[in-house]
């Protein structure tokens, strides 16, 4: 039945928001009449599960193995009463759409959880010594290379954003339960949605009507291509030996500095670095995250917010 995917950086609370969501499913499971009669089971892979150790991430050669390991397991799992839970990265865009596309084999629902944290809070979680830690480089350069999903993909929708600092879980249970269980129609027969949807083309693109779940996704996307250009900036500079003065980089779709609609980051000469950006950005996102703004403002806000804090760093 359905396929629950979580993804997120290293140590950004995936496996206790996991659990957390076993146990809520277990209790509905047991509750629901109509969901108890068609005897569902939980399924839960995590790396600890399938034998993948934080060293198969560090190079492209082991990392192809532990994608094939999460994949085959979804493979053999994924039926109509088995609930499978992957609690791992899946950091790539183009491995989601292979999740995504195991689903559609098999005319099922699917749902993404994304867990967001701060990078400051993630290193401190990381050094528990509850667990085995990630080594400091390798963390670093995983947080580098994470492809956030895109609410606007087929393959990473719907998407649940939960700010694991913060959040609950339990805050999109029940959105999480209509997307992966089927519903009972008023004529008495039951239907599942998102399997009908996967039968009409491009059907799981469209967004839900504005709430506050989609806001903080929409913020979250709109942030994060801030920052993207940014370190695409940084990166051409450092490639040609650019030079340590202060560089102004425009951030928005209108280039022209003269246009009041133009957005510009004013970097300082000691540079910026993607940690620094990503921290700033959560920052950001956890104190806009209640607001309910229009989305031509949130680029505008980023960048005044960014010019502001990175003159105080």
């Amino acid at each position: 039945m359905p396929l629950v995917l979580l993804s997120g950086y290293p140590c950004s609370g995936k496996t206790t928001v996991a659990k957390e969501l076993i146990s809520l499913l277990e209790e509905r499971l047991e509750k629901d009449e109509t969901l108890g009669r068609r005897n569902y089971s939980i399924v839960y892979h995590s790396d600890q599960s399938l034998g993948i150790q934080h060293g198969d991430y560090a190079n492209s050669k082991d990392e192809r193995k532990l994608r094939s390991e999460i994949i085959s397991a979804v493979k053999r799992d994924l039926s109509a009463r088995n609930i499978v839970i992957v609690d791992s990265l899946n950091y790539i865009k183009g491995f989601r759409y292979q999740l995504h596309c195991e689903v559609k084999n098999v005319s099922t629902t699917f749902c993404l959880i994304h867990t967001m944290c701060p990078v400051d809070t993630i290193h401190a979680w990381n050094r528990n010594e509850d667990h085995e830690a990630w080594d400091e480089q390798l963390l670093e350069q995983l947080i580098q290379r994470y492809e956030e999903p895109n609410a606007k993909t087929r393959w990473d929708s719907p998407l649940f954003p939960l700010l694991t600092t913060e959040d609950s879980i339990k805050d999109h249970f029940e959105e999480i339960c209509s997307a992966i269980f089927p519903t009972t129609a008023r004529n008495g027969d039951h239907r599942d949605p998102l399997s009908k949807a996967l039968q009409k083309p491009n059907s799981a693109t469209i967004l839900k009507p504005a709430s506050q779940s989609n806001f903080i996704q929409v913020l979250d996307a709109d942030t994060s291509a801030v920052v993207r250009k940014i370190m695409d900036h940084v990166k051409i500079q450092q490639s040609i030996g650019g030079s340590s003065s202060s560089t102004r980089i425009i951030v928005s779709e209108i280039t022209d500095i003269n246009d009041d609609r133009c957005c510009f980051v004013d970097i300082p000469s000691s540079g910026v670095t993607l940690p620094l950006l990503q921290r700033l950005k959560r920052q950001f996102v956890n104190l806009n995250k209640l607001r309910d703004m229009e989305r031509s403002r949130i680029v505008p806000l980023f960048a005044e917010y960014l010019n502001r804090n990175l003159n105080n760093e």
